[in-house]
């Protein structure tokens, strides 16, 4: 029996190896079995993305669903992660399925669980679907009907409503948008367009291997949108990864703005210009940039684990003004308390419209301001689930007293480990979802970063 685990947000595996129709059909039948502890007969919505027979996976789960007497509504075509939770809240479902692997390689599909509002689902629901996860589940009676429902044009419709699209089309932005073959296609230009402002779309059609890359908006996967936007002189461009719900950004030159920025740009968008109030919540590999404006505007800040979930939970029992995570997943007030990478975009468009600035000038203002901060992040992969086990615990129990000639001032174990220094932090995590150990730095300079990460890759190699 191959073993299910729920990681950050949902569970991955490689197609045709664990991620098979049987196995879509253990874990459909577990969280069915989830569901009827707080009601017979549930409200089901199942979305998928682009990925190799994701359509057909989400078709299992809903039979399963179905069969197991839960109302099940299926997606009429693919659609964004963020579309699916607006969905549930909207129609005020009991969960959600989403298809798809997120950020991963083609050679990879997955499960996503939404609960109401449409938040991730938390590790003590999904430990609860993994331990009713039986060993064999039957296809069920054949020639079952499944209802369904187009969810993607009430979601444009919300996304439309919550930015000043007005702004941002007589700003007059050149704008190169790639949307990495995912469930992106050709949306954000279709929004953006009628007005000066125009928008190239790059990679809108459905390839199940994502032209080659892996459907992270990232620096290493953004060669082809670096290219367009040097190509046609544009002032920007943006990425969506493959589900949808994370954003990545170029400046004019095609060179990749850390997403750290992003969060300090929308930050300052939302409190000064919007004058809209709440808390921030971030992930312990945010950036110090938003901690020092916290401090100077008096902002409440939490601070979880990495995963969306986590913020999801804070926002939903605190008045959040902005959710952040690293990896480019971005919540704001009014919208949902989840990420969503197509907002995200047109909301930092709306920004430097606001400001009146190019995204260079943005963060080198922001820079002055705030900082200055550089961050980075490699990835050391081949790494097993025991072997980050072990490198994690040996680095806590043994913390070292200098990274890179920086003294360590402390120590927080919120997620892996992070070690504090003076003007910075380095950081050490598992992946959860993949066989990555993956390895974060922020330091006053891309050097210090460099020289930071190159440490710390030495001593976990070394503790592998």
């Amino acid at each position: 029996m191959d073993l299910i685990r729920f990681g950050t947000d949902g569970w991955r595996a490689k197609i045709a190896d664990t991620f098979t129709f049987a196995n879509v059909r253990r874990t459909a039948y577990g969280l069915g079995l989830a569901l009827r502890k707080k009601k017979k007969s549930a409200r089901v919505l199942v979305g998928y993305d682009t990925r190799f027979n994701s359509d057909q996976f989400a078709k299992t789960a809903a039979k399963v669903l179905a069969h197991m007497g839960h109302q099940v509504s299926l997606s009429s075509k693919i659609l964004p992660t963020p579309a699916l939770s607006l969905a549930v809240r909207a129609r005020k479902a009991d969960a959600g399925v989403m298809i798809t692997a997120s950020h991963n390689s083609g050679a990879y599909n997955g499960f996503k669980i939404k609960l109401p509002p449409g938040v991730s689902a938390p590790s003590g629901f999904t430990r609860f679907v993994e331990k009713n996860i039986p060993v064999q589940v039957s296809e069920g009676p054949a020639g079952r009907t499944l209802k369904r429902e187009n969810w993607l044009l009430d979601y444009l419709k919300a996304v439309r409503s919550r930015v000043d699209i007005g702004l941002i089309q007589k700003a007059g932005w050149r704008v190169v948008f790639d949307s990495m073959h995912g469930v992106g296609e050709r949306h954000f230009e279709h929004l953006v367009t009628g007005g000066r402002s125009k928008v190239q779309t790059i990679a809108s059609e459905r390839d199940v291997f994502f032209g080659g890359r892996q459907p992270e908006p990232i620096a290493a996967n953004l060669a082809p949108l670096s290219q367009a936007i040097r190509t046609t002189k544009a002032d920007l461009g943006f990425a969506t990864d493959g589900d949808g719900d994370r954003v990545g950004m170029m400046d004019e030159k095609g060179r990749y703005v850390d997403v750290h920025k992003l969060h300090g740009l929308l930050l300052y968008h939302l409190w000064i210009h919007r004058e809209w109030r709440g808390a921030i919540v971030k992930t312990v590999s945010g950036t110090l940039m938003i901690e020092r404006m916290a401090q100077k505007w008096n902002i409440p800040l939490f601070e979880t684990p990495i995963g969306f979930k986590y913020i999801g939970e804070i926002m939903l029992r605190e008045d959040v003004l902005l959710g952040a995570e690293e990896s480019g997943g971005i919540a704001v007030k009014g919208h949902l308390p989840e990420r969503d990478g197509l907002f995200s975009a047109l909301l930092i468009l709306e920004a430097l419209s606001a400001l009146k600035m190019s995204i260079t000038q943005a963060v080198a203002f922001l820079q002055k301001e705030f900082g200055p901060y550089h961050s980075g992040r490699i990835d050391l992969e081949n790494i097993s689930f025991d072997q980050q086990a072990r490198i994690i615990d040996r680095f806590k129990k043994s913390s070292p007293g200098f990274i890179a000639g920086h003294p360590v001032t402390g120590l927080q174990a919120l997620d892996g480990v992070r070690f504090n220094l003076k003007e910075g932090w380095v950081m050490i995590r598992p992946s959860g979802t993949e066989p990555l150990l993956r390895l974060y730095a922020e330091a006053t300079s891309p050097k210090k970063v460099e020289a930071l990460l190159k440490a710390v890759q030495v001593e976990a190699l070394r503790k592998s």
